[in-house]
């Protein structure tokens, strides 16, 4: 898969590259971001990450152009979005038919790991690697609770990084549990997933320091898939959720009274 990078430097090359061509991706890599907007039909990328921090006022019209020759699904458009990168214009993005936004500080894994979520989700990749991994967001918390198999007691927290196969768990203040030891079964767990609760999910111990490491070994009937789902939902639901609140003050705006005209 070639993926055409559009940003003012190069600072980006290396992290996409050591993440991304394990799951068969090239990447071309242009600075100019008009030559990037005439030359996408010869260069032919099935991928575009648009750097919107680099080139505020060419996103728009390379989103544009893009979407009137190819659906969501033929060319994924990817923004990379600065810190100050505001609601509305993630919902411009939303309504131009970009397939996802992150954050263009590609040092941080949770915005790599949602690049690579995005990828999966329109397109089969050639991973040589790991499943896909994912940190939740502060808005999409996940909560995880098994009974400790020797003390019979709740132990609670929060799921730092979640696979498929897997999870880091950060314990609750006070939970007692440094005597479980890795290969240890936890036969009794749940896992919060937006607004639906996993129960009938088994885990093994993988490691146990500041956090603790499971390996899931059986899911209820239809955990799986549903884990599996919200996994690859991520970055749409972070482009709805990031267009939400423009999209809210747009229409309280229109609902408002407009103001008396002086007499």
């Amino acid at each position: 898969m070639k993926l055409l990078l559009v940003a003012a430097g190069d600072r980006h090359l290396n992290v996409l590259g050591f993440h991304l061509r394990p799951l068969g991706f090239t990447i071309e890599h242009l600075a100019d971001p008009v030559a990037a907007i005439a030359g996408i039909d010869e260069i032919e990328p099935e991928a575009v990450l648009f750097h919107a921090g680099d080139f505020p006022r060419h996103w728009k019209p390379a989103l544009k152009m893009a979407r009137e020759h190819h659906t969501r699904e033929e060319l994924i458009f990817i923004l990379l979005a600065p810190p100050d990168f505001d609601v509305e214009e993630a919902a411009k993005a939303a309504h131009l038919g970009a397939n996802g936004i992150v954050g263009a500080d590609l040092a941080d894994k949770k915005e790599l790991y949602r690049l690579e979520e995005l990828f999966r989700r329109y397109r089969p990749v050639d991973d040589k690697r790991a499943v896909t991994r994912v940190v939740p967001s502060e808005g999409e918390a996940l909560l995880f609770g098994f009974t400790h198999p020797g003390r019979r007691s709740l132990v609670a927290g929060r799921i730092r990084e979640i696979s498929i196969d897997g999870a880091s768990f950060k314990p609750g203040a006070g939970s007692v549990v440094s005597d479980l030891e890795p290969g240890c079964r936890l036969p009794v767990c749940s896992l919060k997933l937006a607004d639906k609760v996993l129960v009938g999910l088994s885990a093994k111990v993988t490691r146990n320091r500041a956090e603790m490491g499971f390996q899931f070994l059986d899911f209820e009937a239809d955990g799986r898939t549903r884990l599996l789902a919200w996994i690859e939902s991520r970055g749409e639901r972070a482009l709805r959720s990031a267009a939400a609140p423009a999209s809210g003050a747009a229409a309280a705006a229109a609902a408002a009274p407009l103001p008396a005209e002086p007499s």
